[in-house]
């Protein structure tokens, strides 16, 4: 509007020759293609986002707004979000970029240019699939996806993988408003994100198991306030070769005001979502060094307690403080102390998790690496690991000894624990012929239902004191 403005104005207040009129027309055309180019320039950086050059997320949903109003063009909205495993990508900024403009590329691939969008957050895009609400081809596009993300990267960077997670929703099956099918999509997302599963595609039962969660999630958080309402624990012993119990593992539970007993898959990553974990953490952490120390200090055992540590905890800088407090606070010797961690929880920060580890290692305490073997941890990082027992997992000991698969997964535990300098312990011993095939082969420590299932504090006392008893000479 100003270039053709200012052409109006040189013609009504200049008198000019036939071969300046040209020389000026040339002039305002010059100028307007600068104009427009500039103008270009201007909507590119509004509407591209500058590490993957994909459209933004504001042009996508003027684009679904469209289609809404048009009402005969159905489509499929998904989220795809990057797992945590892309966050932990020990590289700089600019190779994570790169990394986000391969995947990007990649998952064009698959739905075309025009159907990908950056999402507000950098790890994450969004997809529209225009015309296209048949729930099994979805399915197929979205696995096609996952699997193509999961691809390794090229050189330099032929060591990196990580997934995604996945939430969808389809227009207008599962909702009439732009709004809401939003909300249905991250609700999605949000339920398999939780599980650790990939992509799913919106249902009722999926809201209502959403809508659930969230009502449960908010009777926890209440409970945590009120001094930790309807919150025990239970203590699961611990065996050697002999049958002898040396110490437990400390189990929270949790009984929910209206809704029961609520299992800790559930009620842990709620905790640890919420961030009301850190409490929790604190409350399991004294109350059971507490117990360990009223066993000892009663029966003159020197046993100890086993206690779970969270992902969330561990990434606290002042986790290792509130142990040394309260140890000093109970005057607890260290050896009464193993704490447990999981094997991915260890390598989500592997050289800050090792130092951590370190230190309460420094005081006494044993590490317990749990879940050995189910997830991706390094050999090299495992040499590293201040570790004092490796926790063989329930599933590798359901079908021990008599499955040959599991026996050299048991066998190859052990052998490397060995190697290591390590002791092992089996968790989810049920038969006679899985322990005594586990003490056959060099296994040092049992846990399991053939021995007590989790029992309270005053139950495992009486089996301290039965287990006392039988060991003392008669007089």
């Amino acid at each position: 509007m100003k270039v053709f403005l200012n052409y109006n104005l040189v013609y009504m207040n200049q008198e000019m020759s036939p071969l300046n009129d040209k020389e000026e027309v040339k002039r305002l055309k010059i100028q307007l293609e600068l104009e427009k180019e500039h103008i270009e320039q201007l909507e590119k950086l509004l509407n591209h986002d500058p590490d993957t050059g994909l459209l933004q997320k504001h042009v996508l949903i003027q684009r679904m707004r469209r289609f809404i109003k048009q009402k005969p063009m159905g489509f499929a909205y998904a989220i795809i979000r990057l797992d945590r495993s892309y966050q932990r990508i020990k590289y700089t900024r600019d190779r994570m970029k790169v990394l986000l403009y391969v995947t990007s590329e990649r998952i064009k691939e698959i739905v075309g240019e025009k159907n990908l969008y950056q999402s507000d957050r950098s790890d994450e895009f969004l997809i529209i699939l225009p015309g296209i609400t048949n729930k099994e081809k979805i399915k197929r596009i979205i696995t096609r996806i996952t699997q193509k993300i999961k691809e390794y990267h090229n050189p330099p960077a032929s060591d990196i993988t990580f997934g995604c997670h996945v939430g969808v929703a389809v227009f207008p099956d599962h909702a009439q408003q732009l709004e809401d099918l939003q909300i249905n999509t991250e609700i999605a997302l949000g339920i398999y994100e939780h599980k650790r599963e990939q992509g799913f595609i919106y249902s009722p039962e999926i809201g209502e198991i959403y809508h659930q969660k969230e009502a449960l999630e908010s009777i926890l958080l209440k409970c945590v306030q009120q001094g930790f309402q309807g919150f025990h624990l239970v203590y699961q012993p611990i065996v050697n070769s002999q049958n002898k119990i040396l110490g437990c593992e400390a189990l929270l539970r949790w009984d929910a005001p209206g809704h029961g007993a609520v299992p800790p898959t559930q009620f842990i990553p709620m905790a640890e979502h919420s961030g009301s974990i850190h409490f929790l953490g604190h409350w399991v952490l004294y109350h059971a060094m507490n117990q360990v120390k009223t066993w000892r200090h009663e029966m003159g055992m020197d046993i100890f307690v086993s206690i779970n540590v969270s992902p969330i905890q561990l990434e606290s800088q002042k986790f290792v403080g509130i142990v040394r407090d309260i140890l000093e606070s109970l005057e607890l010797p260290g050896e009464a102390i193993h704490l447990e961690v999981t094997e991915s929880s260890v390598m989500e920060e592997p050289d800050m998790i090792i130092d951590k580890l370190k230190q309460l290692q420094s005081l006494g305490i044993r590490i317990m690496l749990d879940d050995f073997g189910t997830g991706y941890s390094s050999l090299s990082y495992l040499n590293q690991f201040p570790i004092d027992t490796l926790k063989i997992p329930k599933e590798f000991i359901d079908d021990f000894p008599n499955n040959p698969q599991s026996m050299d997964m048991v066998r190859a535990i052990l052998s490397l624990a060995r190697n290591f300098g390590f002791n092992t312990l089996a968790e989810g011993v049920e038969l006679k012929e899985q322990f005594d095939s586990l003490i056959a082969e060099g296994c040092k420590y049992i846990q399991g239902f053939l021995f007590s299932r989790p029992i309270d504090a005053t139950d495992l006392e009486e089996l301290f004191q039965k287990q006392k008893s039988e060991t003392q000479p008669e007089p």
